[in-house]
């Protein structure tokens, strides 16, 4: 799994984290653990934007050199979790109406919405064709 160091700081009631290797990359929690899952997210959205500058990752050992009383963690990235940041496009479908009632009674009973079982289903598809 991919994955970046982030450097975490406790600062009086929080704790922060900054990824530096992306830029602009950073975040804060209440706890350790908060911090942690807050850095998986903010470096899911930082990857997700295009416009997002990365640089060479670091080693642990050069970025514990630069931030001295701090932890270094590696941080994965969730790919799940980029790909609900990513840009979306509204575009009009037609359907015939029993086909969108069948699908409209298994997106309900799947807890979908009609645009996320729609995504799910062309990708689904469209990786099937490339085999």
């Amino acid at each position: 799994m991919e994955f970046y160091y982030a450097v975490f700081k406790q600062e009086n009631d929080n704790v922060l984290v900054s990824v530096p290797d992306v830029e602009i990359c950073e975040t804060f929690g209440s706890s350790w653990e908060s911090a942690y899952e807050m850095a998986v997210d903010a470096l899911a959205a930082c990857l997700s934007e295009p416009e997002t500058i990365v640089h060479a990752k670091s080693s642990k050992e050069h970025l514990q050199a630069e931030n001295p009383g701090t932890e270094i963690v590696p941080i994965p990235v969730d790919e799940s979790i980029k790909k609900r940041y990513a840009k979306t496009k509204r575009f009009n479908v037609i359907f015939p109406e029993e086909l969108l009632t069948r699908v409209d009674e298994y997106r309900v009973n799947a807890g979908m919405k009609r645009s996320q079982l729609l995504a799910t289903a062309a990708e689904k598809y469209l990786k099937d064709c490339q085999r």
